[in-house]
């Protein structure tokens, strides 16, 4: 028996009213427990103390450097810190280690550093997918020189263990000044890291979850019923005509 489609809301309702109550509700129950509902673990970004070196230009002298070992983690690679830097006026960060795609998101010539705004997941795609541990990230070497990090900017990082994390930082061209503010990385390798300040995603409260579910076997009941009803009036009007 093909099912009126007046009482469904979408092109699926028929077809739901064809099953049988208990294979639809768990069709459904698998539905909303994987689908539409489900979301992706939390991440559990680790804050980095930059109290040491988030002065004005890293509280760095006219002409020096500093390099912060061990960053984020032992063996995980090495923070450089310029300020005019001589001989080529080098400003700015660094990731120095041994090693191939790690580094700062960068892009591919002498500082381009990526800004990412608040709110950005940094990954494996992040920027381009570029990380490179030279002078790409810096702020500004000789004449090539990045252009503004405004308020809420951010360097993204993968350390040696594959490990993505942030930098909040500011830098004025004009004035060749940056400033870093916060830093975190992923504890997971491989896992994406997103920039504070952006929309937070919502948590799935269990009691709504529970609500749901029982709206969900509510229709799913009301279907049957329906479906049940008119197998009835079908059944009937064929004894008649008999």
């Amino acid at each position: 028996m093909v099912m009126d489609t007046k009482d469904g809301s979408g092109s699926a309702a028929p077809e739901a009213a064809k099953l049988p109550l208990s294979r639809l509700g768990a069709y459904l129950a698998i539905g909303v427990g994987t689908g539409a509902l489900a979301t992706s673990a939390e991440a559990t970004p680790v804050s980095i103390d930059v109290s040491s070196f988030s002065g004005v230009n890293g509280g760095l002298a006219s002409g020096a450097f500093r390099i912060i070992s061990e960053f984020p983690t032992t063996y995980a690679g090495s923070l450089w810190l310029f300020n005019g830097y001589t001989p080529f006026q080098v400003t700015g960060l660094s990731f120095q280690y041994p090693g191939s795609g790690l580094g700062f998101a960068t892009g591919n010539q002498t500082a381009t550093p990526i800004n990412f705004a608040a709110g950005t997941l940094i990954d494996a795609t992040a920027g381009g997918g570029a990380f490179n541990n030279n002078y790409n990230a810096v702020f500004s070497m000789n004449s090539f020189v990045s252009p503004d990090f405004g308020p809420n900017s951010f360097l993204g990082f993968k350390d040696n263990y594959g490990r993505y994390g942030y930098i909040e930082t500011t830098w004025n061209s004009t004035t060749k000044v940056f400033q870093i503010l916060s830093a975190a990385y992923e504890s997971d390798a491989g896992v994406a890291i997103r920039t504070p300040g952006g929309a937070a995603v919502p948590e799935i409260d269990p009691s709504g979850l529970a609500s749901t579910m029982s709206l969900v076997m509510g229709s799913v009941a009301m279907l049957e019923q329906r479906r049940r009803k008119r197998a009835a009036v079908v059944a009937e009007s064929a004894a008649v005509t008999a």
